[in-house]
């Protein structure tokens, strides 16, 4: 079996589409252009190759409320082998959601 490597990467950018992620009950299928991509201090970066291009991204659902389409997320997330994931419990300030007006 292949060691998962700790990583962690801090992303920006656009909420392009939200739908319930058919795998995981409670969690949303995002669709993120990725604006912007920095390594998080003592963790390996997977994520910032994906800066300028969409990237689906696994979330709560509970951590987006009412984001939509148009609202700029910055997070940090993690490459496993299910995909990328969004830090399921945030600290303060690693998750701001700006909604779309």
């Amino acid at each position: 079996m292949v060691q998962a490597v700790e990583n962690l990467t801090r992303l920006s950018g656009r909420l392009v589409a939200r739908e319930p992620h058919p795998d995981r009950a409670g969690w949303d299928s995002v669709l993120v252009h990725v604006e912007d991509a920095a390594p998080v201090p003592g963790r390996a970066d997977l994520l910032s190759r994906h800066k300028g291009e969409d990237l689906p991204v696994a979330f709560r659902r509970e951590l987006l409320a009412d984001a939509s389409p148009g609202a700029r997320l910055t997070f940090r997330a993690r490459f496993t082998a299910a995909g990328v994931l969004a830090e399921p419990h945030p600290e303060e300030g690693d998750l701001i959601i700006h909604t779309a007006r």
